[in-house]
């Protein structure tokens, strides 16, 4: 039966996520608060299990993460193959950096936090709040596994539970505090408070016939699927490769190759993006190449990932995890839960003009959860969506993928310096220049704010 252990965990995802979904649309109470419904599904998962009920089923945690790392990466690479010919090239450069400055803010504080009482711990213990809260599980549980695979960083095993864990408790400030700020604001304007909230999406998409004389969905999904796979083969082989060169270089290339093996999705996008640009160059040329791409199934795709590794994310949480890592957990999400509402509050209320509220209440729901908590928070002011803040939020996050990759090179100078005779150096270099961006970007946009308004 052991060829059955995946599928069994795949199963129980799939289980959990249906009865997710069934309490979400039976029990009211539950769409008073913003929580996605794979994160339902996961803690009912995790409440049921040995964590909470002795002698309850066991989660294997290798066999979860792995899902949760594959996950990821498909579902990255399906968005990275969707057309995105029709997006609107406005450049929203201001939101882009509200948002990178949030990141920056809980960076600091979590490896501030880290520093100050548990120097004992490698400071990517605190560096999580700000990938757990700003970008969502994806990005947290992958630099978690990232630091798994890596000798000494954690216990294995203990960086996906806390980067899942972080994103888990950035959900529940932006559903419960975010929900309490809608009422208070709805107060004050005499507004009738929301009585949902709808994490869906904000755009239509009508299905297109791929064949003219075969109506047959299956090939559409059949073609996404084999290319996505080809593609997550490449990264296989890629990291394979790498493996052969770093293991030549010892203790040092052992590291780097661990370091290396957590972004498979930032190397399956790579590959995507070379997939669309051959494409791009052979439409040029007169060949056909639109049924090779179908942004519809490839959202399908990338929701359904997403979703597994959500919840597989939860369930990888563990007793010895939360004995060892609660305690810091719940100060730094709490203390980086905090300071995230006063600074959104304050930096919206500088930076926007019009529209303060609904800028403020969507993007601290999608900088302590994800795009789809900040748009169904600002469903609770802008029910029908008329302001132009939803369309601010989705497209400045992309414009914050620009500007936070220094941010994210900041980040990474503590896992290269671990265990060297500089790794004091690296993580004061990491605290100060979390701090800097913060500083500069705040500047920069009290500047912008005086020009002209956005």
């Amino acid at each position: 039966m052991e060829k059955w252990n995946m599928i069994i965990y795949l199963l129980l995802i799939g289980v959990l996520l249906f009865i997710g979904k069934v309490l979400k649309t039976k029990l009211p109470f539950l769409n008073r608060i913003v929580i996605p419904t794979a994160l339902l599904g996961g803690v009912i998962g995790l409440l049921f299990s040995s964590v909470v009920i002795p002698g309850s089923y066991n989660i294997d945690v290798t066999q979860m993460t792995g899902i949760v790392y594959h996950a990821l990466a498909i579902g990255f690479i399906a968005l990275a193959l969707k057309d995105s010919a029709h997006q609107n090239k406005r450049k929203l450069w201001s939101t882009g950096m509200v948002i990178t400055s949030t990141y920056a803010l809980q960076g600091f504080l979590g490896i501030l936090l880290v520093m100050l009482f548990w120097s004992d711990r490698f400071i990517g213990s605190g560096m999580l709040l700000a990938l757990g809260f700003g970008q969502g599980p994806g990005l947290a549980t992958s630099f978690g596994a990232m630091w798994d695979k890596a000798p000494n960083f954690m216990l294995e095993g203990f960086g996906v539970a806390l980067g899942a864990s972080y994103a888990f408790l950035g959900y529940l400030w932006g559903g419960i505090v975010g929900v309490l700020a809608i009422n208070v604001i709805a107060r004050k304007r005499g507004m009738i408070k929301p009585k949902r909230y709808e994490d869906k999406s904000i755009q239509k998409t009508t299905i297109e016939v791929d064949t003219v004389k075969e109506v047959n969905v299956m090939d559409g999904l059949t073609v996404q699927l084999v290319v996505i796979f080809i593609i997550y083969g490449l990264v296989w082989l890629t990291l394979f490769l790498f493996q052969k060169v770093l293991v030549n270089l010892g203790s040092i290339g052992g590291t780097i190759f661990g370091l290396l093996e957590g972004f498979n999705f930032i190397i399956g996008i790579g590959y995507a993006l070379l997939y669309k640009l051959i494409l791009r160059k052979l439409a040029k040329k007169g060949h056909q190449t639109s049924m090779l791409t179908n942004n519809y199934l490839l959202s399908n795709i990338s929701s359904t990932a997403f979703n597994f590794m959500i919840t597989g994310a939860v369930l990888s949480i563990t007793l010895d995890f939360l004995i060892e890592y609660g305690f810091l957990l719940a100060v730094i999400s709490t203390i980086g839960g905090i300071m995230t509402v006063l600074f959104v509050r304050l930096i919206t209320k500088m930076v926007y003009p019009n529209n303060k509220d609904e800028y403020f209440v969507g993007l601290y729901g999608m900088l302590t959860g994800t795009a789809s908590t900040g748009i169904a928070l600002l469903k609770g002011l802008d029910p029908q969506l008329e302001t132009p803040v939803a369309e601010e939020l989705v497209l400045g996050s992309g414009t914050a993928i620009t500007m936070a990759l220094p941010l994210f090179g900041i980040l990474m100078l503590p896992s290269l310096g671990f265990g060297t005779a500089n790794a004091v150096l690296f993580d004061y270099i990491a605290l100060f220049g979390c701090l800097t961006f913060v500083i500069v970007m705040t500047i920069i946009l009290s500047l912008r704010s005086k020009k002209k308004p956005i």
